[in-house]
């Protein structure tokens, strides 16, 4: 019921291709199962692979359809693209994901006290009263 029309689709659009529509089926369907893997594995082109694929295959099962099946094909094709979506699109989040690593204990202050070594006077300068290790 939705794979009949998208083969019918593809074999009425494809006649003017070097290749044939079953390749061009076999195509589809490979490129409907990367965006299912791929989008599992949350890589962002896989999911917007996986969005376009199931609009286009909803699209084609509309359009190909027989006009007395075609609400009933396209309600299915709909709900079959939404139950894969759930496992294609899992956990979608439209902000990025951050990983933080951190290997060690964290900053360690310590704190140092550095004092600079008095100047010493010039000889001219110093009084002939002061000596060194002096007792008073």
């Amino acid at each position: 019921m939705v794979d009949q029309p998208i083969r019918s689709y593809i074999a009425a659009h494809s006649a003017s291709l070097p290749i044939s529509a079953s390749t061009v089926y076999t195509v589809w369907q490979a490129v409907g199962l990367f965006g299912l893997v791929g989008g599992f594995f949350r890589s962002s082109g896989a999911r917007l692979t996986w969005t376009v694929f199931g609009a286009s295959s909803i699209a084609m099962v509309y359009s190909a359809a027989p006009a007395d099946g075609r609400t009933i094909a396209t309600g299915l094709a709909v709900l079959a693209w939404t139950a894969a979506s759930a496992f294609a699109l899992r956990g979608l989040s439209l902000r990025p994901t951050f990983f933080t690593h951190i290997h060690n204990a964290g900053h360690q202050i310590e704190p140092h006290i550095h004092l600079p070594a008095p100047a010493a006077r010039p000889a001219e300068e110093t009084p002939d009263n002061v000596h060194p290790l002096q007792k008073r």
